[in-house]
C-alpha cells in the first residue's frame, strides 16, 4: 500500500527488484544442489528447503514479467516433490536438476522477459517432458 506523494513502481523497476531477489535465491539453490551432490544422499531437509525457495521464484516470475521462470519453475517443484517420495538420491535426477538451475540463471543473467526466444521455449518444454518422464517410473 503506497501513502499520499508515493510514486508506484514501474514494471520494469518491479522486473528488476524480482531479478535481484531471484539471483540470490538462485546462489541458495546451487548450495542445496551441491549439498545434495556432496552427500549423495536424498536429504528431506534440503529438498523442503529447495522446495520453498522454487515454489516462490515460480509463484512471482509471470507477475514480474518473466514466464518462462514459472514455466521452468512448475517442472523444476515437481521435480522436488517427487523427489520427496523417493528413498535415493538419483543421478539422473541431480542431472534434471543442474539443468532446471542453468536454464533459469540464463534467464535471470540475460533479463529474458516474456516469451523468450524460441529455443528457451523448447529447453522449457524439455525439461518439463523428462519431469513427466522421470516421475511416472
Amino acid at each position: 500500500m503506497s501513502g499520499p506523494g508515493q510514486v508506484p513502481l514501474t514494471d520494469d523497476e518491479l522486473a528488476d527488484l524480482y531479478k535481484t531477489g531471484v539471483e540470490d535465491d538462485l546462489l541458495v539453490l546451487e548450495g542445496l544442489l551441491n549439498d545434495l551432490k556432496e552427500n549423495n544422499d536424498n536429504n528431506p531437509e534440503i529438498i523442503e528447503r529447495a522446495r520453498g525457495i522454487v515454489h516462490n521464484v515460480k509463484g512471482q516470475g509471470a507477475s514480474f514479467g518473466f514466464p518462462l521462470m514459472t514455466e521452468i519453475g512448475n517442472s523444476y517443484n515437481a521435480l522436488l516433490k517427487f523427489q520427496v517420495s523417493q528413498e535415493a538420491l538419483s543421478p539422473t535426477f541431480i542431472k534434471l536438476y543442474e539443468a532446471h538451475l542453468t536454464a533459469m540463471k540464463s534467464i535471470i543473467a540475460n533479463e529474458i522477459r516474456g516469451e523468450g526466444p524460441e529455443l528457451l521455449q523448447k529447453v522449457a518444454a524439455s525439461l518439463r517432458e523428462k519431469v513427466n518422464l522421470v516421475s511416472q517410473v
